[in-house]
């Protein structure tokens, strides 16, 4: 959200993201894509993987055929990202989620060694695209319009546009789908499979375990993923040769290493405490509703601050980032309250249902087969 949130407040403009004038605003808003832009989408791609090597070995311990359920619930997942994408917000990434682990879950099967050989070749494929075109993603909704450009400044004056209806916004997002869709169904899977694979093996090599050999490897992720992405994260802002091409590989290419480092950084302090304090078990909430806080903070954002909405923006960049921590406060205080309550989130309970209902007739009769097996070795045994 610290990325998305500059987009509903208007904090930045079409031409001039990312570019700083030396004022306060323009340090924050520089600061602010160096922390996050493309980090932790790419982290998030990471633990997806993680989730996803969880439920494979959860479907091997119950004897469950792999992966019939998950191809059904990345089928929910890919129909739950077009209604977030149709009715909130354009750039929703849980279509594009969907999609490529529909074609990475059957690789679970293979062996380890051939499974890295999966993760090396999607990584190769990705860099391949990626440096075959350098232009970068900074605005990519087509030539801005004369009247919407400050002639003098050469940036975007985003007050000079017509405020949509919310029913026009969401024709508008269905009508453009396919271009909307640019980054998620074009740019993206290459790297969401590479970054889908390697969760799966960092679960399979033991990181997210308490013992040396976990420690071990959090500190290598850290030290390789921030030595190497941060250097090359800070170089477009220096007065440097190749700052250009840096530039264009910034999001999609140098953020997943600094993404990596954030996991293995995360960790390291994690086991420091011990994942007890107060601010850890906050996250801890966030994380077991986490679908429900991912579509609840573009709600709150976009009931806030579109024109049909509230409309308390543009917003500098002070009030985004007051904005954005604010919404985040408020979703850890009700994650942390409905939790007293429910063990799942409210879109979690809802996703759970529609998982398992194909499903539940042949558990039952699973279920009651294994009672029965459990019965007959106890009277064999008396």
């Amino acid at each position: 959200m610290l990325t998305n949130i500059w987009l509903f407040t208007g904090g930045v403009g079409g031409e001039s993201i990312g570019r700083p004038d030396g004022r306060w605003d323009g340090d924050i808003l520089l600061l602010s894509g160096v922390l996050s832009n493309g980090k932790f989408l790419g982290l998030l791609s990471i633990l997806f993987g993680v989730g996803m090597a969880i439920q494979f070995e959860s479907a091997m311990r119950h004897g469950h055929r792999w992966p019939w359920r998950y191809e059904w619930r990345s089928l929910l997942l890919l129909a739950d990202g077009f209604i977030h994408f149709a009715l909130v917000v354009d750039f929703d990434i849980l279509m594009g989620y969907a999609l490529v682990a529909m074609v990475v879950a059957p690789l679970l099967r293979l062996r380890t060694k051939w499974l890295v050989v999966a993760t090396a070749l999607a990584g190769a494929l990705h860099l391949f695209l990626q440096t075959r075109d350098m232009s970068g993603m900074t605005y990519t909704g087509g030539p801005l319009p004369e009247d919407f450009r400050d002639d003098a400044a050469g940036t975007a004056d985003w007050s000079r546009l017509p405020t949509p209806t919310y029913f026009e916004e969401v024709a508008g997002r269905i009508g453009d789908f396919w271009n909307a869709r640019y980054e998620a169904f074009i740019i993206v899977p290459p790297l969401s499979a590479f970054l889908f694979l390697s969760g799966v093996l960092l679960w399979r090599a033991g990181l997210f375990k308490g013992d040396e050999r976990a420690r071990t490897l959090s500190r290598r992720l850290a030290i390789g993923g921030l030595g190497l992405g941060v250097p090359l994260t800070v170089w477009e802002y220096l007065p440097l040769p190749g700052g250009d091409i840096t530039a264009s590989l910034s999001r999609y290419t140098i953020a997943p290493i600094v993404a990596f480092g954030y996991l293995g950084l995360t960790l390291i302090l994690l086991r420091r405490r011990g994942g007890s304090g107060f601010f850890a078990r906050r996250l801890a909430d966030v994380g077991k509703t986490a679908l429900s806080c991912y579509m609840l903070q573009n709600v709150v954002a976009l009931i806030l601050f579109s024109g049909w909405g509230l409309a308390l923006g543009p917003l500098g960049s002070v009030g985004t980032i007051a904005a954005w921590a604010g919404i985040s406060g408020l979703l850890m205080l009700a994650a942390s309250l409905w939790l007293r309550r429910f063990r799942q989130g409210p879109f979690e309970l809802v996703w759970r249902a529609a998982v398992d209902a194909p499903f539940r007739k042949a558990d039952r009769a699973r279920a009651h087969e294994r009672r029965e097996r459990e019965k007959d070795a106890s009277l064999s045994a008396s």
